[in-house]
């Protein structure tokens, strides 16, 4: 099943916050899932089984860098870029 997600991480009480959240998004990439990156989250689509192991292994990471909070949002039935563009008219 093809999803649509929103995630951030957040590396908590780390003096370089950076180098989590880059290597985390990098993760996701490097798993083949296109995603936009915005100032406070990430978004993805693709298939729910890509996109939770590779969300997985990400955070693994992250956490083995210090401690690291992520948020996630999932939806299987997003609108397209078109609809989008219509509701923001």
């Amino acid at each position: 099943m093809k999803i649509t997600f929103q995630v951030s991480l957040y590396p908590i009480a780390q003096k370089d916050f950076k180098p989590p959240i880059d290597n985390f998004i990098k993760q996701l990439k490097d798993d083949g899932i296109e995603v936009t990156v915005h100032e406070t989250s990430t978004i993805g689509t693709a298939d729910s089984s890509v996109v939770f192991d590779s969300l997985k292994k990400a955070y693994v990471s992250a956490a083995r860098m210090g401690d690291a909070v992520m948020v996630l949002t999932v939806v299987n039935g997003a609108p397209t870029k078109n609809e989008l563009e219509n509701l923001n008219r």
